[in-house]
């Protein structure tokens, strides 16, 4: 980031909620910028808080979305305007929603977004 940005991002954003991104986020933005918490951390991580005191960024957090926001991406899926393909990563059935689901998301790094398809049953 330092190579297309120079002095550092003005705020940079951690979303993979893990240590290694966390402590690049910070690195990567500029002095007194903020860096912004938005993913969720499945668990404790641990930081120097020097690295905040030598460059003087601003940590904050937020909540994940306003019931606001989520409607607006709701509509904009729903109109096309944002396409979600990339990201689904399986479709399962809601029987298999704890095997295939939530044990899936938690062991296997390469799911991102697994659909219930609601409709169909095993």
């Amino acid at each position: 980031i330092k190579a297309i940005i120079p002095g550092g991002a003005d705020v940079t954003f951690e979303v993979a909620g893990v240590q290694p991104t966390f402590e690049q986020a910070i690195a990567a933005t500029r002095p007194r910028g903020t860096t912004v918490i938005v993913s969720i951390f499945a668990k404790p991580i641990s930081f120097d808080p020097m690295q905040l005191m030598n460059a003087g960024v601003k940590l904050t957090t937020t909540i994940a979305y306003s019931k606001e926001t989520f409607q607006q991406t709701v509509d904009l899926v729903s109109q096309g305007l944002i396409d979600v393909a990339p990201v689904i990563t399986d479709m399962i059935a809601l029987d298999n929603i704890v095997t295939d689901g939530f044990e899936s998301l938690t062991t296997d790094k390469s799911q991102a977004k697994i659909l219930v398809n609601l409709a169909e049953e095993d």
